[in-house]
């Protein structure tokens, strides 16, 4: 995480109709803490996408509800254009472009399993023609949560390292009905976070 006071941290999720990387996502959301992980400001869109054979199981079993959808999803651009604006308010990684030399900023992300989103929001940008203004190192909890049970080995591993899991087994807040909810996963896993962190400064006071 970071280490200098006026870095920041946008965690994130999605939802998508479908597995494969080209599937359309369906909601994001994010919320970015600065160094002390403490909230700045959230995001969430609903984004607007063609239900048909292929989409709609996936899309039933997560969290699309349709009359919500008509009522407040958002064309793709549109949304991809909102997420790029709360990305750059909070973006604090330095860059600089090869031509013509110019700096400019990208945002830190981080995610619940980040091999999943990270291609994901990559790929559909892409689609959408838009620049997505975030480091492609994207932050993981689960491999935090990896490396937290490799080093502690006082603590017992869970049974596996599903977002709901862990949840569980730190104490934070994720009820059934509220898994698959974009918002619900990425506050889930801001809370997480924290709840690791307590969690190896508990270990090293006990070293």
């Amino acid at each position: 995480m970071s280490h200098l006071p006026n870095e920041r941290t946008v965690f994130c999720d999605i939802e998508v109709a479908g597995l494969g990387v080209g599937c359309p996502i369906i909601q994001i959301a994010a919320v970015a803490v600065d160094a002390r992980l403490r909230e700045l400001e959230t995001f969430e869109v609903k984004i607007r996408f063609q239900v048909d054979g292929r989409s709609r199981k996936s899309a039933v079993v997560r969290c699309f509800e349709p009359t919500v959808w008509k009522r407040l999803a958002r064309q793709p651009r549109d949304a991809a254009r909102q997420f790029a604006e709360f990305l750059r308010r909070h973006a604090t990684i330095d860059r600089v472009s090869a031509r013509p030399g110019k700096p400019y900023r990208v945002a830190q992300l981080a995610a619940h399993n980040a091999d999943f989103d990270g291609p994901r929001l990559r790929h559909w940008f892409r689609r959408q023609n838009q620049y997505f203004p975030a480091s492609r190192r994207v932050l993981c909890t689960l491999q935090r949560a990896l490396w937290l049970f490799h080093e502690e080995t006082t603590l017992t591993p869970p049974a596996d390292y599903r977002l709901p899991t862990l949840c569980e087994y730190f104490g934070v807040p994720l009820g059934r009905d509220q898994q698959h909810d974009a918002l619900a996963d990425v506050r889930a896993t801001v809370a997480l976070y924290r709840a690791m962190t307590k969690a190896v400064s508990s270990a090293n006071l006990a070293a």
